[in-house]
């Protein structure tokens, strides 16, 4: 797993994170925890199309150095 999955994954756990504090202790207004959950799947989101992007590239970098499409 490179470092952007490891980010994605770090990013969902603290959604999670958010989720259960304010579910069970209300710890945030709700217009805060909204603006919490949001900026967290904004971030996951990204860190997913990085993630997904870089294994594109090295994909096609192997495909390319193999020749096999010639």
């Amino acid at each position: 797993m490179n470092a952007a999955g490891i980010v994605a994954f770090a990013l969902f756990l603290a959604g999670a994170a958010l989720f259960l504090a304010q579910l069970w202790l209300q710890v945030w207004p709700p217009e805060t925890f909204f603006k919490l959950v949001a900026t967290d799947g904004v971030l996951f989101a990204v860190a997913v199309v990085v993630a997904f992007l870089a294994r594109e590239r090295r994909e096609s970098e192997r495909l390319s150095n193999r020749r096999e499409l010639d």
